[in-house]
């Protein structure tokens, strides 16, 4: 038992060293966030959340959803309340409540050591479990006290380091006093909240990205590799590996079924980048509420971009003084209608569920387009600040100087950037709901009528693009999910995020912003319902039957999407990737500085 206090606490002291070298040595800088954060990443997908789904069951899920919303839900709620100089952000609150989860998750874990820890009645050791808790304890102690390190300093630092040794000794002493069987119910609790907040830290203070010498980026692929490799070995040791096991057969499924149509949607995409023109001069803006909502929609529909890149889009359309309507018509159907979303569309649920869901699209983006623009220009002026033109491609067209290959190269290398890390998440989210719900399980909400508004308020409540909701979309199927709340959820989950609703209220002010939300929420759970009504006779998700036959075209596609994400990471490291998270969620006002070469980086104008 001492030496597992002993290796608890040394793994906690390590941690806090991993924090203050990351902030005190530039060479390391990156290499060690990219372990703590890759390492994090995987330990919630592989051991928080499915130790949380093993015990709880589908309760776990919710758990998580709902410390994924609560940070941004709270850091609004304090900036309306309290004015302060430093507005209350998601990550703040996110890091805050995830370190004391952390905490109550140290002092549980010290009690299952205390009991576990010890030779079992057969006399084989069980010191694997405490390697195993100290393999995730190091990453996790480092993220969260450099993160304090670095916002607050090290007083602050300190103190959170010497609360999480006061919580493990706590734990391992407590035990002949806390009855086992309370922590056993209470850890799997913490596992699912903890895993929620994290994904808020895990996102903090995340840079653009930069030229790097070739010994930096070998010391990131490394540290990737490294922080995977860990909390897998101590999964394995930690548990028979049963939910594990089945969660990986379920993901990897789903990403050979998606892999083929995500590549011939990235490649339409591409050839659209490529063949789209400089738009021409300013000239006269529409004037019509229906003008302007079918103006948005023109310039929108055909543009495969996803949040990050909708935001900037939208800004520098309206600094060509579009009007509220197109603006808003625009952030609508940019994200929803994407060639990538329209294949995977046809390849998990069919053409007649594709065409709906393009068809809801467009006229959600044009009824909300319309209401907004005639409420805008009766209600109240706002001031317009215009921004330059030059940050997005409708104020600056494709340099004619790059060649063909070259361009279609970068439009493809954008597109993938901007959709696969969604995609991963979406294909991981998915495969969660496939493992801990049986089949049908969800058809009592469908039956009594109230799927559509749960799965309006989980949609509401976070945010997935539209290309990685649609395996999702096609799981829920299979649970029993009507496809009316199915078509509300795809249209909810890309049209409604912190950084659209950020920018409507500071662009034509809040009661705009509101209006334009409540319009895309009424608007989507009407069609949802219509399509219920209709009862149309749609083929329950398709696209998963047979996945397990992969053929080689999935091997290929895979095969395409593995290498072109290595080349990302090489270039540029995780850092455009967590941008492109970042951006769905959350209203920043740092550029993105992904690149396409190895001699500057590049902006949205690629779009």
């Amino acid at each position: 038992m001492i030496a597992a206090l002993l290796i608890t606490l040394a793994s906690v002291v390590v941690g806090a060293t991993l924090a203050v070298v990351t902030s005190r040595v530039r060479t390391l800088l990156d290499g060690l966030r990219t372990f703590a954060i890759t390492a994090i990443a995987t330990l919630a997908a592989v051991e928080l959340l499915p130790e949380s789904v093993e015990r709880l069951g589908p309760t776990a899920l919710l758990l998580f959803v709902g410390a994924l919303a609560l940070p941004p839900v709270f850091a609004s709620v304090a900036g309306r309340i309290r004015e302060r100089d430093e507005p209350v952000t998601a990550h703040a609150v996110g890091a805050e409540l995830g370190y004391f989860g952390f905490v109550a998750h140290q002092f549980v874990e010290g009690i299952a050591l205390a009991t576990y820890a010890g030779p079992d009645p057969q006399g084989h050791d069980r010191m694997e479990l405490v390697i195993a808790v100290a393999a995730h304890t190091v990453p996790m102690t480092a993220l969260f006290i450099g993160t304090v390190l670095v916002q607050r300093g090290k007083r602050p630092a300190l103190r959170r380091v010497l609360g999480l040794l006061v919580a493990s000794t706590s734990g391992f002493f407590a035990a002949r006093w806390v009855s086992t069987g309370l922590a056993d119910a209470v850890a799997p609790t913490l596992a699912a909240l903890v895993a929620g907040f994290l994904c808020h830290v895990l996102l903090h203070g995340v840079g653009p990205a930069r030229r790097r010498p070739t010994s930096v980026r070998l010391l990131d692929v490394l540290a990737v590799a490294a922080g995977i490799a860990l909390p897998l070995s101590a999964a394995q040791s930690d548990a028979d590996g049963g939910l594990q096991i089945a969660l990986a057969h379920a993901w990897v499924e789903l990403a050979f079924a998606t892999a083929p149509m995500l590549v011939i949607g990235l490649m339409l995409g591409t050839g659209l980048g490529v063949l789209r023109r400089r738009p021409r001069g300013r000239g006269s803006q529409p004037q019509t509420a229906s003008e302007q909502a079918l103006y948005g929609i023109s310039i929108g529909a055909p543009l495969p971009l996803c949040a990050c890149g909708v935001v900037p889009a939208a800004e520098a359309l309206r600094g060509r003084k579009a009007g509220a309507g197109a603006v808003v018509a625009f952030l609508i159907s940019a994200p929803e209608l994407g060639p990538e979303t329209l294949t995977l569309t046809v390849g998990f649920m069919g053409w007649p569920f594709a065409a709906m869901r393009v068809a809801a699209a467009l006229l959600l983006a044009y009824v909300v387009g319309m209401g907004v623009a005639r409420f805008a220009a009766s209600g109240p002026g706002h001031p317009v600040a215009h921004p330059d033109e030059s940050a997005h491609p409708l104020g600056r067209g494709q340099p004619v100087s790059h060649g063909l290959l070259t361009r279609a190269w970068g439009c493809f290398d954008e597109l993938l950037l901007r959709t696969a890390p969604w995609t991963i998440v979406g294909l991981l989210a998915a495969a969660y709901v496939m493992v801990a719900f049986p089949t049908d399980a969800l058809a009592p909400l469908a039956d009594a009528g109230v799927d559509i508004v749960v799965v309006a308020v989980v949609a509401m409540l976070t945010y997935v693009c539209a290309a990685a909701a649609t395996p999702m979309a096609a799981v829920l199927m299979l649970k029993g999910v009507s496809s009316g709340a199915l078509l509300v959820g795809l249209l909810l989950g890309p049209a409604t995020n912190v950084a659209t609703i950020t920018m409507l209220g500071r662009a034509y002010g809040r009661r705009t912003a509101w209006l334009g939300v409540a319009m895309v929420a009424g608007v989507s759970c009407l069609l949802g319902v219509a399509l219920n009504l209709a009862d149309l006779p749609l083929p329950r998700a398709p696209g998963l039957e047979g996945a397990n036959n992969s053929g080689l075209v999935s091997w290929g596609a895979v095969a395409l999407l593995i290498a072109g994400l290595m080349s990302q990471l090489w270039r540029w490291g995780l850092g455009p990737w967590l941008q492109i998270l970042d951006a769905g969620g959350h209203a920043h006002g740092h550029g993105h500085g992904h690149a396409h070469d190895d001699s500057r980086p590049h902006d949205d104008s690629r779009d």
